[in-house]
């Protein structure tokens, strides 16, 4: 069993927030429909350009490889035709979750907004995942993660504090902001219903869910007006003992000292006794200390600093690569790095990253692997009562792929 079983999702989400949401609640055993739309040229050359998809055995292969894919099926519908619209309703009257990640309006349009769910389905739950959400002067903006974190303030922080800003990659609003956030405002959602019955609809703006991860920094700015800067902050690279520095082998290795007593076996361990009272120097003296520390972990390579470090109790960690952090002992004990059997392809099995929510008695885990466009067109229309013919025509008219 599953906790999510038995959870029945339609998925209108074409981009990363969105899709990462519903892989969340695939892997815990919801049952989730993606409702694409059919390929057409338009759609064949921006995949082509974006994952270099050029034609069916490309794009069986991605689907296979892409973890935000695996756990779904897919039904193609046209849903500026009456007939496709329908189809969706028919599939909305037993749904209990539908997630979409167009600007506000789309789905009203395409006749599957809120209301029209709510009218049909009064129990479902309802997410929209957007930049800005669903009003204010910014809803119909378009962006992507980096325009959400400069407006949220977290971008403005990132990056040294004598340059620009740094453009970290799209983990803070989409995922995190807008795939996390989602997830959990439906299982929140999900929750009330057992208590009320009723279905509601949450609103996700990424935005906002990067100004709510900031609410520690929030709080110190609200409460005593003390604002961080970038590059000066004891967490984004203001302070020497919670920083990277370069080691011997041109890779780097991360320290994060914080504690008292970890600066004072940190000093230890690299033979600077006299750096113990400086942990929280400022000006020249904190130079020093930076400098110090940088010509340290030079003497060294990353590896055999994380044996020297790894057991006198100091925060450090190697900075990996994606390929490392993959291949590590510790990721490979702890299940995070899966071998599939994948027969439809030539390799005949792919490697995917697991789920992080390790639940001891309903765990997650992956049933398939991912469907290319309209994969299972046929069988939905089926299970609705669509004969083969009527199917056949409605494919022929390019109502449904």
């Amino acid at each position: 069993m599953q906790a999510l079983e038995g959870i029945k999702v339609l998925d209108f989400c074409r981009n990363a927030p969105g899709m990462f949401c519903t892989t969340v609640l695939a892997d815990l055993g919801a049952d989730v429909l993606m409702i694409e739309r059919p390929m057409d040229e338009t759609r064949s050359a921006y995949e082509k350009l974006v994952a270099g998809i050029g034609g069916e055995d490309d794009a069986r292969r991605h689907a296979s490889f892409n973890a935000l894919q695996r756990n779904k099926r897919s039904i193609a519908l046209n849903l500026k035709e009456p007939e496709a619209q329908m189809i969706f309703q028919q599939l909305a009257e037993t749904a209990d979750v539908v997630v979409e990640g167009f600007r506000p309006g789309v789905m009203d349009r395409l006749g599957a907004g809120y209301e029209k769910v709510r009218s049909i389905n009064p129990r479902a739950i309802y997410c929209s995942v957007s930049g800005y959400g669903q009003d204010g002067p910014y809803s119909q903006l378009a962006g992507h993660d980096i325009n959400y974190i400069s407006f949220a303030g977290a971008l403005g922080l990132i990056g040294p504090h004598d340059g620009k800003p740094s453009i970290p990659l799209n983990l803070i609003a989409d995922y995190a902001g807008g795939g996390l956030c989602g997830a959990v405002g439906i299982l929140a959602a999900l929750m009330a219903r057992e208590k009320t019955g009723a279905g509601q609809y949450v609103d996700i703006a990424m935005s906002e869910g990067v100004l709510y991860m900031l609410s520690g920094l929030i709080s110190d700015v609200l409460s005593r007006g003390i604002s961080a800067e970038r590059g000066g902050n004891r967490l984004n690279g203001g302070a020497p003992y919670y920083n990277v520095y370069e080691t011997k082998d041109a890779t780097y290795f991360s320290v994060a000292a914080i504690e008292p007593w970890f600066w004072e076996n940190l000093c230890h361990a690299i033979d600077r006794d006299d750096l113990l009272p400086h942990q929280d120097a400022a000006g020249e003296k904190k130079t020093e200390v930076e400098q110090a520390l940088a010509q340290a972990f030079l003497t060294k390579t990353r590896d055999e600093w994380f044996e020297t470090l790894k057991d006198a109790n100091i925060s450090v960690g190697k900075v990996y690569s994606l390929e490392e952090a993959l291949d590590d002992t510790h990721a490979q004990q702890r299940g995070m790095v899966l071998e599939i059997e994948a027969p439809n392809i030539p390799e005949g099995k792919v490697r995917q990253v697991a789920t992080s929510i390790h639940l001891s008695e309903t765990p997650g885990e992956v049933r398939h692997l991912g469907s290319v466009t309209g994969q299972h067109t046929s069988t939905v229309l089926e299970w609705l009562g669509f004969d083969s013919a009527t199917v056949a025509d409605l494919i022929r008219r390019q109502v449904v792929q």
